[in-house]
């Protein structure tokens, strides 16, 4: 990596609660537009709040709804609430008309049982020319797993990158809620960690064994499984947590070092030093913070042939994004950053879906302008 890499994202549009209301009013009702939104389908009772939110302030508006669905397996613990899941697809019906509506399956193994979930969903979207009427993409990562929605928006962002002036704009929804996160639990882990398709970098590559590999992950509340056999996969050489402050909960990232101490100091023994900081509800700011930091390894660790960055997406979903664009900005300017993880088989609520359903209620729809009119020269 060459010199320093201008910052894509220095300048971003974001905005949450009536900002977002209030931006979106603006933007989809002041001139026709054609709208894709892509969704997942899921127990989480946050699925539809982007799409709803939409709709009411925009009633007029042309959408197309794309629903990814993906299966599990019959033995996942997800299927427990199946009737959650049914109550989302009734309230999704009511939301946009059958005909406006299609949906598009993720396989999740191979034939031969291997994982394939990022791989699959990577491909789910190929070219410009399948968006040729659409203005606007929508994508709500609320109720999608990270080994789905982070090759997407890569993908998309892609798509858009190969665009000539006017190009598509790309938003990114995320109904946050740490209290919620902190109850849907991961069950079933794969035994393995593996790398995002398209963001493998060059950890596995033999010729790039030698270099130093530095491991960036975010973390987030009951991830010590996770985060282990993520380490077991990178064996890095240094390693540089990212802690979501300031936030909501003061004491959140102090929370978070106690909950992963003996990893992290008895195990690890990082470094205080190394540690990054970024708002809990601020992804521009996790990319900013990645972007440098990566920058400086390789930069400081230049006359050892560089270093192997490997970023590990385990805090919320929508910090997980501003990993996926360092990441993707990292990747375009020819450092081949990784991004690991783990997937599960399925996930389990440690309260019932009732009061799960009533405590999301308190939650705060985050929207990120990635891409489009906003950033054009």
């Amino acid at each position: 990596m060459a010199g320093k890499m201008p910052e894509r994202w220095s300048t971003y549009a974001r905005a949450a609660g009536t900002d977002l209301e209030a931006l979106f009013s603006s933007h989809f009702n002041g001139s026709p537009r054609k709208v894709r939104f892509i969704l997942g389908r899921g127990f989480d009772p946050r699925m539809l709040t982007g799409l709803a939110l939409l709709r009411r302030i925009c009633p007029s508006l042309s959408i197309e709804v794309v629903l990814l669905t993906y299966e599990e397996g019959d033995q996942s613990p997800s299927r427990t609430y199946d009737e959650a899941v049914q109550k989302n697809l009734e309230e999704l019906g009511r939301i946009v008309p059958a005909a406006q509506l299609s949906s598009r399956n993720i396989n999740m193994f191979s034939a031969e049982r291997r994982r394939m979930t990022s791989r699959s969903a990577e491909g789910q979207f190929k070219t410009a020319g399948e968006f040729a009427s659409i203005t606007d993409v929508i994508v709500d990562v609320s109720a999608l797993p990270r080994s789905v929605f982070l090759p997407i928006v890569a993908k998309l962002l892609h798509i858009i990158d190969g665009q000539t002036s006017p190009r598509m704009n790309l938003f990114v929804l995320a109904d946050e809620n740490p209290r919620i996160d902190s109850l849907i639990l991961e069950e079933g882990l794969d035994e393995e960690a593996d790398y995002i398709h398209t963001f493998r970098g060059d950890a596995e590559r033999e010729s790039a064994a030698a270099k130093p590999r530095v491991w960036f992950p975010l973390l987030g509340e009951n991830q010590a499984t996770q985060l282990q056999r993520i380490y077991d996969l990178v064996r890095p050489s240094e390693v540089c947590p990212l802690l979501p402050a300031p936030s909501q909960n003061p004491r959140r990232g102090d929370n978070l070092i106690v909950e992963y101490r003996g990893l992290l100091f008895d195990s690890l023994r990082i470094d205080p030093r190394n540690f990054l900081y970024a708002s809990e509800t601020n992804p521009f700011e996790v990319y900013r913070q990645l972007v440098h930091a990566i920058e400086h390894y390789a930069k400081s660790l230049a006359p050892l042939g560089g270093s192997n960055a490997i970023v590990s997406a385990l805090s919320s979903k929508l910090l997980s994004i501003g990993a996926l664009l360092a990441a993707y900005e990292l990747k375009r300017a020819g450092s081949r950053v990784a991004i690991a993880h783990i997937e599960a088989h399925g996930h389990r609520v440690a309260v019932e879906m009732e009061e799960l359903t009533r405590l999301a209620k308190d939650g705060v729809i985050h929207g990120l302008w990635l891409a489009g009119e906003c950033y054009e020269d």
